[in-house]
């Protein structure tokens, strides 16, 4: 079972959020006492109110709050906001530099700053102007590199000793969401997790709080399958052929393969003097959507189909060999 960990400060009456911003005001359309009488005895209910501006708490922009013809929080998309593979980036002072990003694959991805800012949430330090932010040349990076949406635990993701903000015309202007505002990134391990902040569907307007949590998939029982091999750096790249993941090499003696879902399992090729002689005692088997087609194009990369396709009561399956000779199956 995966955890979550709660990404968002609590909103209370009377809270600030930004400088110069109106808090949020609670009232009551309903309260319990009126409610009585109304429903059968013992039944009571209550119903509030709250006059709220919309940048308050951890909120979401959308291009509509920097943007007259960007979409508003009505046409975000679900996959703007929803089940994002994290990225979190450890910045906690000044502008956070393009360089940061150097070797990180942020397509697709939300894009997270660590900054630890929000300690000082409910202070006056929490407003100052040296308050860690995202430079323009960093925004301009997330959006060539395919960032999806982007997030800081800190006042503000523009720096604001100015009134320019470059990140949020960057960001905005390509359909990028921003949070802000978030909180408890430190309980965030650095990868693995996802994110996910979903603001109110309200028709004409550009910000609104948001929930925003993480996902950490729970670490399974089986953390990987090594494979005895000869040449750890040729198999390793096979395999990441067969399950499309990535490949790690260490050394000659050993190579990963991950799969690019988070938490499903991790493939290890070891070096050893021996070659394979007997059949395999476990095997692999691999989900295929068109075992055809999958056959042909690992054939291709060296694997050998044995037989044709098996069709029996729990479904089609093709045996292959790898290119050092072990075992696996396509099902579909």
């Amino acid at each position: 079972m995966s955890t979550l960990i709660d990404l968002s400060h609590n909103v209370t009456e009377g809270m600030q959020t930004y400088p110069g911003l109106p808090v949020p005001r609670y009232g009551s359309v309903l309260t319990r006492e009126n409610s009585r009488g109304k429903y059968a005895p013992g039944v009571e209910f209550t119903i509030g109110s709250v006059e709220l501006c919309t940048n308050t708490g951890t909120y979401l922009d959308t291009p509509f709050h920097r943007y007259a013809d960007g979409h508003d929080l009505a046409q975000l998309p679900l996959g703007a906001c929803v089940d994002l593979r994290l990225v979190l980036i450890e910045h906690p002072t000044g502008g956070a530099p393009a360089s940061l990003l150097d070797g990180l694959d942020v397509t697709g991805a939300a894009v997270v700053f660590r900054t630890g800012w929000s300690i000082h949430w409910g202070t006056d330090r929490y407003f100052a102007n040296d308050h860690p932010y995202v430079t323009a040349e960093c925004s301009q990076r997330l959006v060539d590199q395919g960032a999806v949406l982007v997030g800081i635990d800190s006042l503000n993701i523009d720096g604001t000793a100015g009134s320019d903000r470059p990140a949020h015309s960057l960001l905005l202007s390509a359909g990028i969401p921003i949070v802000e505002h978030l909180t408890n990134l430190d309980s965030v391990p650095v990868s693995g997790a996802r994110f996910t902040a979903v603001p109110v569907k309200m028709v004409g307007l550009g910000t609104f709080p948001v929930r925003a949590f993480a996902t950490v998939p729970s670490r399974p029982t089986v953390c990987e399958v090594v494979v005895d091999c000869y040449n750890p750096r040729a198999l390793s790249a096979f395999w990441a052929e067969v399950v499309r993941g990535q490949v790690i090499v260490r050394s000659d003696d050993w190579a990963t393969v991950h799969e690019p879902v988070p938490g499903n399992l991790l493939l290890a090729f070891q070096r050893v003097p021996e070659s394979k002689s007997v059949k395999n005692r476990v095997h692999l088997d691999i989900w295929s959507s068109d075992i055809s087609a999958d056959t042909a194009r690992l054939v291709s990369l060296g694997a050998v189909a044995n037989g044709g396709i098996v069709d029996d009561e729990h479904g089609p399956f093709q045996v292959l060999t790898d290119p050092e000779g072990n075992e696996f199956c396509l099902v579909h």
